[in-house]
């Protein structure tokens, strides 16, 4: 991957007719800045962490104009998905004015014909994952990396996650049991991954795709909630409440044939239904371990409460 890195900057100073001098001073400008944005003191010379960040950066930059213009693509670009799960992991993150002072710098006069960084990001991002945010929110450049833009789109529209103060989350019943009280399973037609409904004995569930970087996605996204977003927990409730519906490959197989799982492109079409769910159960039966804790999520809160109270009754 390291070789293959090496050909994209090359591309990237071709494409933008500028010399490499040019970006290393563009990066070196921001040199101070960019250390400080790590944790962890980096144990780079300038020229070492430069070198770094500039290839990386301009792989990145490169990547996603190859995406949005593929008649531009010199070969195959098989690994797409895989570089897509490595751009989300917590410790591959640039920091994003690092990516848009090299982006503006080097399409400086083609920024009112090209997209922004922003839009491209999330052309790459979006490719056949459940992703579709309203525009507003796709050009919101105060983000920190491509993670945190990356859970900005995940969001609702109305963001109103924060109650008054901090609730315990108790488990709820799993899907078929639920259902054995009269719950009625929909797919939902939002376009929100987070937009889940209950009402009038009917819960409301928007189709999750699943693919082979699911699961790391889901690990990789909760874990930087838990770091940065503790008071405004969206996937972090949203995985527990889904960990608890999935329990056994009952409850696996009633989501699927309800289309609330989109499995197709997770394990391969030779797979039969039984051992599809079983999968299913044991990887969401991990995220329903962590359902015991605390948030201030006032709509999962709700939507738990009141799931809980409507399987209490004993008419239903």
């Amino acid at each position: 991957m390291e070789d293959h890195k090496w050909r994209y900057p090359q591309s990237f100073l071709a494409w933008t007719q500028k010399k490499l001098q040019e970006c290393v001073e563009v990066i070196k400008k921001s040199e101070k800045q960019t250390r400080q944005c790590y944790l962890e003191k980096i144990d780079l010379n300038s020229d070492e962490f430069i070198t770094v960040v500039l290839l990386d950066g301009a792989f990145i930059i490169e990547l996603f104009l190859l995406n949005h213009f593929p008649e531009k693509r010199a070969y195959s670009h098989f690994l797409f998905m895989y570089v897509r799960r490595d751009m989300s992991l917590m410790e591959n993150q640039l920091p994003f004015f690092v990516l848009e002072s090299l982006y503006n710098f080097a399409f400086g006069s083609q920024l009112t014909v090209l997209p922004s960084l922003l839009e491209l990001a999330y052309d790459f991002f979006s490719s056949g994952v459940n992703l579709k945010a309203e525009g507003v929110r796709i050009f919101d450049s105060n983000v920190n990396h491509l993670l945190d833009a990356l859970r900005l789109w995940y969001l609702p529209a109305t963001q109103d996650a924060q109650g008054d103060g901090w609730k315990k989350v108790e488990a709820i019943p799993r899907a078929s049991h639920l259902r054995a009280a009269g719950v009625k399973f929909r797919m939902s037609e939002t376009n929100c991954l987070l937009d889940i409904k209950f009402s009038e004995g009917v819960l409301y569930i928007p189709c999750l795709k699943l693919f082979s970087v699911t699961e790391s996605f889901l690990w990789n996204i909760t874990d930087f909630e838990q770091s940065y977003y503790k008071h405004d927990s969206y996937f972090i409730d949203y995985v527990s409440f889904l960990g608890n519906l999935i329990n056994t490959r009952a409850d696996a197989k009633l989501l699927i044939k309800k289309r609330i799982i989109d499995i197709e492109n997770w394990l391969g079409h030779d797979e039969t239904l039984a051992k599809d769910a079983k999968a299913l159960a044991n990887l969401f039966n991990n995220f329903g371990k962590e359902s015991r804790f605390w948030t201030r999520n006032i709509n999962f809160c709700s939507l738990r409460q009141n799931l809980k109270a409507y399987y209490r009754s004993h008419w239903h």
